[in-house]
């Protein structure tokens, strides 16, 4: 690995030790512990096509690349965190996920409950 990659890798560590809570992360009926970072983006607002404007604030949680349960993070996988559940979707034409570094990744998810 780069050093730039080594240090990526150790901030993701500080990060998640210092900030990190402990969340699920949900599969079918599979369910995995992760620590993770949730992070609240700009609210996006859409137009229903009945007249009314949603609001629909997205959040991204960064994790270990390595934690993950599964390569891929899919739509529709959930995120359970403080007793709310996130689920996975995609975000502004991105994939539901981005691999910032071979040791983080961030997960985009919208809040469903």
């Amino acid at each position: 690995m780069s050093d730039f990659e080594d240090a990526i890798g150790d901030m993701t560590d500080t990060l998640l030790d210092e900030a990190g809570l402990e969340c699920l992360y949900i599969r079918g009926n599979e369910t995995t512990t992760l620590t993770m970072r949730r992070s609240t983006g700009r609210p996006q607002f859409i137009d229903n096509g009945q007249g009314h404007v949603l609001e629909v604030r997205p959040v991204d949680f960064i994790c270990r690349t390595s934690a993950l349960p599964y390569a891929t993070p899919q739509a529709g996988d959930v995120v359970k965190c403080s007793g709310i559940r996130y689920e996975l979707q995609p975000v502004g034409g991105e994939k539901v996920f981005r691999q910032m570094s071979p040791q983080m990744t961030r997960l985009h998810t919208r809040q469903i409950g």
